[in-house]
This record gives C-alpha cells, sequence and structure tokens, in this order.
C-alpha cells in the first residue's frame, strides 16, 4: 500500500509539473513579468544560498518550509529560524519559522515572511514629486506538514495565505508548496522534487496574473566524511514558469560540526538570442548580466547557547547588474 502511494505521490507530482511545463512551453525571457508576487521566490535561508540555492535534496533543517517540506521529516527536535535578507534598491525581507517533530505523526511547522521597502515619493505623469510618499509591501503567512511514508520515502507541503499592499490598494490569496524526498541510502544520496506557488490566478486593481510557479528537481551527496571533516555537493535544476530553465550547484564543508564554508552558482542553462545583449543608447550594444547568474559565498557557526544549539549564517550571492544580496540566518535547536 506504501509503494503504491509513494508511487502515485511520485507521478501526480510529475503530471502536475508536466501540465506546468505544456502551458508554458513558450515561457523564455519573453514571459518576464507575467507573473506577479515575485518575493515569493526569493531564498531565505544563507545556508541554501550560500550553496547556490541547490538545496531541495539537502533540506534538513527549518528553512524547509521554504525550499521543500517534505525534508522537515529529518529534523529530530523542535527549531525556529529567524532570516534578515538585505535586497536590492534598499529592500528588506524577514523571515520567521518554527517546526515541531512530533513523532510518529510527522512534524509540523508554520512561517511569516514580511517585504517592505520604506517611504517612496508619489509622482504623476509629466510632473515632480507631489509632497506625498507612500510604500510597498508583501506578507506572507503559512503553515508546513511532512511525513515520512517509509524510512526511505517522505513528502511534505505547505498551504500559505499571501498579501501585498501598494498604498491604498492591497490584494490577498493563497498558494500552496508540494515536495518528495527520496533517500536512495547510498553515500548518503537523495533525490527531490518539489512544485512551489501553485495556486489560482490574482487580480491587482484591474490586472490578472499568474502566481511565480516553479518546478524543481535535485540530488545531494555526500562526497567526504573523515576525521569530523565532511563535504557535501548539491546539484539542482529548475523550471520557473515565467523565466527558462535553471541550473544551480553548490558545496559545503564542514569541520567538526561546528565551522561551515559554502560555495555555490546558478545560471540560465540558456537564453534566447535576442537576450544575450541589451541595448544602449541608439546603437551601442554590450552583453546584459543577469541578476540570477552568478556565484555565492556563506559561511555559518554553530555553537551551543543557553542550553540550545545555535547556528549563524551569512550569505553574500552576486546579482549581476542589481549588485548583490546579504542574508543573516539565526537558526535555534532545542
Amino acid at each position: 500500500m506504501k509503494i503504491k502511494f509513494i508511487l502515485s505521490s511520485i507521478i501526480t507530482l510529475t503530471t502536475i509539473a508536466s501540465a506546468q511545463v505544456e502551458l508554458t512551453q513558450f515561457a523564455g525571457r519573453g514571459k518576464v513579468g507575467s507573473t506577479g508576487l515575485q518575493f515569493l521566490k526569493i531564498g531565505i535561508g544563507a545556508r541554501a544560498v550560500g550553496m547556490g540555492e541547490s538545496f531541495i535534496a539537502l533540506a534538513n533543517d527549518a528553512s524547509a518550509m521554504h525550499y521543500n517540506p517534505a525534508g522537515l521529516v529529518q529534523l529530530q527536535k523542535r527549531e525556529v529560524i529567524f532570516s534578515l535578507i538585505k535586497w536590492p534598491a534598499d529592500i528588506s525581507y524577514g523571515y520567521v519559522g518554527a517546526a515541531i517533530p512530533t513523532g510518529r505523526f510527522g512534524t509540523i511547522g508554520a512561517f511569516v515572511g514580511a517585504l517592505t521597502t520604506g517611504d517612496m515619493k508619489k509622482t504623476v505623469p509629466y510632473k515632480e514629486w507631489t509632497g506625498e510618499y507612500f510604500s510597498a509591501s508583501d506578507w506572507l503567512v503559512g503553515a508546513s506538514y511532512s511525513r515520512s511514508l517509509t524510512d526511505k520515502f517522505s513528502i511534505g507541503g505547505n498551504i500559505k495565505i499571501i498579501s501585498e499592499f501598494l498604498d491604498n490598494e492591497n490584494i490577498t490569496t493563497w498558494a500552496a508548496d508540494f515536495g518528495t524526498l527520496f533517500d536512495i541510502g547510498i553515500r548518503k544520496l537523495k533525490f527531490a522534487m518539489s512544485i512551489t506557488n501553485f495556486g489560482p490566478n490574482a487580480k491587482f486593481i484591474s490586472e490578472e496574473f499568474s502566481m511565480p510557479i516553479g518546478f524543481k528537481i535535485g540530488v545531494v551527496m555526500e562526497a567526504m566524511n573523515w576525521r569530523d571533516n565532511t563535504v557535501i555537493i548539491t546539484v539542482e535544476g529548475s523550471h520557473p514558469n515565467d523565466n527558462v530553465e535553471q541550473v544551480g550547484a553548490g558545496v559545503e564543508y564542514t569541520l567538526h560540526n561546528m565551522l561551515a564554508l559554502r560555495a555555490g552558482y546558478r545560471s540560465f542553462m540558456k537564453l534566447e538570442d535576442k537576450d544575450q545583449n541589451v541595448q544602449v543608447g541608439a546603437t551601442k550594444y554590450m552583453e546584459a548580466e543577469e541578476p540570477l547568474d552568478g556565484l555565492s559565498f556563506g559561511a555559518g557557526v554553530r555553537l551551543p547557547i543557553g542550553g540550545m544549539a545555535t547556528a549563524l549564517d551569512y550569505a553574500y550571492s552576486d546579482m549581476g547588474f542589481l549588485q548583490n544580496a546579504q542574508r543573516l540566518t539565526i537558526t535555534f535547536n532545542f
């Protein structure tokens, strides 16, 4: 019975993803800007970002609620995560989450995220500043659940409520995430699939848009474990419905389960010819730097504080012409 359910889960997820791919088969760069609520795509964990956000097959901490909720079953203790993200253009994003293992009933979790821009000057066409200010913000509230179906296979999901505010206008909608994790059992090799932000079209004022749905597959492997030195390698591919496919890879070196060094790279698999260059002025062209194409680095330290296992992680990611993004994450395990 469990084997049938596992196969059914994999087939269901693959069918949903295939339908998404078919519906967005022309989803090259021409689809950029066709979906809304883009903040849902911002990675929240410094550890994951330091590894190029190639994380769905690893996902063994509370940030799994964002990357792959199926990974929450790997938690042995309660865990709380606080993450602060410094995004380009003076945008800040804060995320708080908590996950609680309940034994044979699985793992439950809850999370809240808030993106804020601060005050901006309000202007009107062909005129200067009106003397007024406005602000924009995005809010996310959700719950997670994951459970092991066998000692090798687990599933998990999120349900979340999303709100966006722009001056005096706002919108509220919902979306769901679903993920699977399969432990192959050789060198801690694991395989994962996930689909994120699956939900109905939303409408802001008079414009309707779709959710930023993404389908991902990934693998993780322990490349070395020698005298308290471990090296983990991850690889991940993703198909968003508003861009071309992307691939990411990451590595994490850990010493004595205390100090971790990380590096990752994320890139588009192939750009359309018309996207290789951007026009500057009337005739001059230059190669475009992609904001999601580049290196990332990170480090973390784990120390017992007040009887709790505490992790402090930092990540820096190159964002091309958008410069960079930085993340600081604190995790408490108790």
